[in-house]
């Protein structure tokens, strides 16, 4: 934990938002956790054009603003695709460096991350900044001075998030690969972005997780209980007395003994 009474989370926004936007989607969440959480917003470095936002990773409807008009609305990716069949990736790279180095910063001054909360793209940024956390050999110049930037994160929040699966990440995290951090995924049973299906892949690599499902789509839940359910999470990831923010409503789910709630065990 950080030397601070606030814990610190870095927030990791989806593709085609920024920092800004997803601060204003979590609002709720903000003020729910405003005597225990620091929420720090950041901008993935990479800046979308037209053509970045069709048939590429998982955009939001933030896609229609107009930077123009307000600078809120620049859109940005932590990495994008550069062939429709999102087989040759560009960005991710430059993304961990952009990490890295704001991770370094915040040490030197004196202030460290207790963990990370992503959202879509930017979950799947944080399960892989969180394995080079306990693991920074497997990308070099992750390293300064030969050494990780910051020290291990102490939890991780994958909202909506899915398992990159080309080679530069691959090498990083993947079906063969895993990390211990405690991991909070929470998953949409009817998301038409990322289904279960895809998010599970994401949460098999993670062996110290727990999934917690709702019937909704691609975005992070804010009504009143999933607020408190992720505010007591925070406090205390290593918890599994904390209660499930919702039953589940499938009748065909499967109890995972890690988990406080169940995972559908088809595609939805």
């Amino acid at each position: 934990m950080s030397s601070t009474a606030l814990k610190r989370i870095l927030v990791l926004h989806g593709y085609a938002q920024n920092g800004y936007i997803f601060s204003k989607r979590l609002s709720a969440l903000r003020k729910q956790c405003k005597s225990t959480v620091e929420f720090v917003f950041v901008d993935a470095p990479h800046v979308l054009q037209p053509e970045d936002l069709f048939d590429n990773e998982p955009s939001e409807p933030e896609a229609n603003a107009d930077p123009l008009k307000d600078p809120n609305a620049v859109l940005r990716g932590w990495w994008k695709f550069a062939d429709k069949d999102k087989t040759i990736s560009t960005g991710m790279e430059t993304s961990l460096v952009f990490l890295r180095d704001l991770l370094k910063e915040n040490v030197d001054d004196g202030k460290v991350f207790d963990g990370v909360f992503g959202f879509s793209q930017g979950a799947a940024m944080g399960a892989v900044l969180t394995t080079l956390l306990e693991d920074p050999s497997k990308f070099s110049e992750f390293l300064i001075d030969g050494k990780a930037p910051h020290p291990q994160l102490s939890l991780c929040v994958c909202a909506a998030g899915f398992l990159p699966t080309f080679p530069f990440s691959t090498s990083i995290l993947s079906p063969t690969s895993s990390f211990s951090t405690p991991t909070l995924h929470i998953c949409g049973l009817t998301d038409p972005i990322i289904p279960f299906a895809r998010a599970k892949l994401l949460t098999d690599v993670t062996p110290n997780g727990r999934i917690e499902t709702h019937d909704g789509g691609h975005f992070v839940p804010s009504k009143n209980p999933w607020r408190k359910f992720i505010a007591a999470w925070l406090k205390d990831p290593l918890n599994n007395e904390i209660p499930s923010p919702e039953a589940p409503s499938n009748a065909d789910t499967a109890l995972d003994p890690n988990c406080s709630t169940a995972e559908i065990s088809t595609n939805p």
